[in-house]
């Protein structure tokens, strides 16, 4: 699989055979990591509790110490993934991890079902948020935002067939079946990723991007003794600009998204349309990755971050105003196309601000640290609505603010757009 020709633009997808076949291979990973520790909770709950007859609210409830216990595992698997290298990491962790999820559907007590939940969750963090955004990084450094504009269709993907197939399934096959035909799917995945995948073009013969080195534009110099160290990263203001900014715009993003039926019903409409709206704004995500990452390449991340905010001020008005058939539709389109926008900009401006070489060691520490305030939007919406009496508008005008806030520590971040 050889490359025939260099690309010349940072805006096209000529990222040649390798570099699309490491695409398509991370567009797997971010549809199995969403499908395994997000999207599947739509349908996990309901029916261990129709086949156990435990409580469907219960287990539910078990998915924010899992959530909290795949932070921790972005991190520890953020720093190991420095030494063992991306390949390794996303081979070693989809296979324990699918083995995990076909024994999750045997699960025989609630103690062994919040086990395997935590279990699960810690180690996809490896393949999800530790070696994804790695292999990306050391194939399109200068391309990033395109390639994760295409990549990271995974993850709306999975919003839009998982939940969907995996419905059939265990209606057709019941629990245990299913959790075992998804679980070897995933483990194949990961034997098959110690020879699909390269830590780094070089290794085939490919250059970074697909694209010739400008000999015009200063080579990075190479990280001085500790520079990528966790201390130094933790005492370095970009690391803390990026948490808290993007870390801000992805709790705005939560914030709609994890309350868009809920709002939708306040206002009158059914929950079949509420999930029709729902639906339709996956979908429209799935485009909206690719439109994000041109238009990251295009003009640069920085200013393409802001303008995602103002997308999202947007929407959030949009929604507010959501009695308006027109402006619900309208919002929707505007919170859709964000999904598929904050990851691909937040690995983006990580690249751009600790390069190729730094990466890896700056995610391990800014992964975790702006989902920790990411998470605050599910306590900030219920204690708001407690406040507001059901009211969506206080919310909502709250995190036009939290935006806005998001957006202006953006713009102190130092960047340089790639040439």
């Amino acid at each position: 699989m050889k490359n025939k020709k260099l690309s010349t633009s940072m805006t096209d997808s000529r990222f040649g055979g390798w570099g699309w076949s490491m695409i398509f291979y991370t567009m797997i990973l971010y549809f199995f990591y969403a499908a395994l520790t997000t999207d599947g909770m739509n349908l996990i709950p309901g029916a261990f509790a129709q086949a156990k007859g435990w409580d469907s609210n219960v287990l539910l409830s078990y998915a924010t110490p899992a959530g909290i216990l795949g932070l921790i595992g972005g991190f520890i698997f953020g720093r190991l993934v420095i030494k063992t290298k991306p390949r390794n990491m996303s081979g070693v962790t989809l296979i324990i991890t699918g083995i995990l999820y076909a024994v999750f559907g045997m699960a025989p007590s609630v103690t062994m079902y919040v086990v395997l939940l935590m279990l699960i969750c810690f180690f996809a963090s490896g393949f999800g948020t530790a070696a994804c955004p790695a292999f990306i990084a050391n194939w399109f450094p200068r391309k990033k935002g395109i390639a994760l504009g295409w990549a990271t269709m995974g993850a709306p993907l999975s919003s839009a067939a998982f939940v969907g197939g995996f419905s059939v399934m265990l209606e057709k096959l019941g629990v245990q079946k299913s959790f075992l035909f998804v679980g070897i799917a995933v483990v194949i995945i990961g034997i098959i990723t110690f020879f699909w995948a390269k830590n780094e073009p070089e290794e085939v013969g490919c250059l970074p991007d697909n694209m010739a080195v400008d000999k015009n534009v200063k080579a990075e110099e190479p990280a001085a003794g500790d520079a990528y160290s966790l201390k130094n990263i933790l005492k370095n203001k970009v690391t803390w600009l990026i948490i808290f900014g993007y870390g801000m715009l992805w709790m705005v993003l939560v914030g709609i998204i994890s309350q868009l039926v809920p709002r939708m019903m306040s206002v009158g409409y059914s929950q079949p349309e509420a999930m029709r709206f729902m639906v339709i704004t996956s979908l429209i995500a799935i485009p909206g990755s690719y439109i994000w990452g041109w238009l990251d390449s295009k003009f640069g991340t920085k200013i393409i971050s802001v303008v995602f905010a103002v997308s999202y001020i947007v929407a959030l008005v949009l929604m507010i105003t959501a009695f308006n058939p027109v402006c619900v539709w309208i919002g929707c389109i505007f919170a859709g196309l964000g999904i598929g926008g904050l990851l691909n900009l937040l690995a983006s401006m990580i690249i751009s601000a600790f390069g190729r070489e730094g990466f890896m060691p700056a995610n391990s520490v800014i992964y975790p640290l702006a989902s920790v305030i990411q998470k605050i939007a599910f306590v900030l919406v219920g204690s708001l609505l407690a406040i507001s009496g059901g009211s969506y508008t206080l919310p909502y005008i709250v995190f036009i603010v939290i935006d806005i806030i998001g957006a202006v520590i953006i713009m102190f971040i130092p960047y340089k757009k790639e040439q």
